[in-house]
């Protein structure tokens, strides 16, 4: 019964979810990466100042081009941080609105909000894509002319050093439009990907999308759910399963104690350090000691010099 009731609030929850207006933000890596790590996939839901504060920390020049004087610190609590010394060679932020963003006449971005199309998803409650777009000084396009100019900021941000974040945004006015969008960024992702493999380089691309169905909250309740009924079906097998398993080992009549091969978390940590610890005192002993050995002798100046004289006179 109390399953029922639970199952029962969390599909209303769902169909909230699905109801309420959203922008997504999914992260890609693309080329050698490294440059990003995903910390929990639960933590996506973010605000606007969020977003920025992770785009800020992930690059290192703003919308200007030149380098920030002072670093960006990340707020807390986000699914994916950037790495603090491998650092990208770029950034692309597209973003696509209008009332005419459906995810099945885009193929393209509707794979890349999946669970696993990209890096991470940040959601922002409400539709925050446009002031996103416009925090950052993004170039708004139409669907015509997206294509050439998506890519000529891709290759920028390629080509251009200094980790600068490029940006532009399109509206989608109808389903032509929306395919002919999505068409030209499958392209730009697999050139740019290509591009950046071979050069050894790393670019991040953020896809900010306003869409009615926040598509990557509601895979993550339901998958929450699944998991939940899964943990609920397995609780009986866990118990039978913990009644019957030993600890390998014997206990010592002698000394009163139970004596298992198996090592503690501790017992290893601790054998670690003790053994590194020797080792590198070992290792400057010996180097000190081969030093002294092959240390250049010569007559002291101030020894045999000053005395000499002395006896001399």
């Amino acid at each position: 019964m109390v399953r029922s009731i639970i199952s029962l609030g969390i599909t209303a929850a769902l169909a909230a979810i699905s109801a309420v207006d959203a922008t997504t933000v999914a992260v890609m890596e693309l080329g050698k990466g490294g440059c990003l790590h995903k910390v929990d996939a639960s933590m996506s839901e973010t605000s606007s100042y969020g977003v920025m504060s992770f785009m800020k920390s992930t690059h290192d020049a703003g919308k200007n081009g030149k380098r920030r004087e002072n670093s960006t610190t990340q707020i807390p609590g986000m699914g994916v941080v950037p790495d603090l010394f491998n650092r990208a060679d770029g950034g692309v932020v597209v973003g696509i609105s209008g009332e005419s963003v459906d995810l099945e006449s885009m193929p393209t971005v509707a794979s890349i909000v999946e669970e696993n199309g990209a890096v991470a998803h940040l959601n922002v409650p409400g539709r925050n894509g446009r002031k996103l777009m416009m925090h950052l000084g993004a170039e708004r396009v139409d669907s015509s002319t997206f294509s050439a100019a998506v890519d000529s900021k891709a290759q920028a941000a390629l080509s251009e050093e200094g980790n600068k974040i490029e940006s532009l945004s399109v509206n989608v006015d109808d389903q032509d439009a929306a395919a002919s969008v999505d068409a030209s960024l499958g392209r730009m992702l697999k050139t740019l990907a290509a591009d950046a493999e071979k050069a050894g380089s790393t670019v991040i691309v953020h896809l900010v999308i306003d869409n009615d169905d926040n598509i990557p909250s509601r895979r993550l309740a339901e998958r929450q759910l699944e998991d939940n009924n899964n943990n609920n079906n397995n609780n009986g097998d866990n118990n039978n399963n913990a009644q019957d398993f030993e600890i390998p080992g014997y206990y010592d009549e002698n000394t009163k104690t139970f004596v298992t091969p198996f090592k503690t978390i501790y017992q290893i940590q601790y054998y670690n350090v003790v053994l590194w610890t020797a080792v590198g005192l070992s290792l400057l002993l010996i180097v000190a000691n081969a030093m002294t050995m092959n240390m250049p002798l010569m007559p002291d100046t101030l020894l045999f010099g000053e005395s000499a004289k002395m006896v001399a006179e």
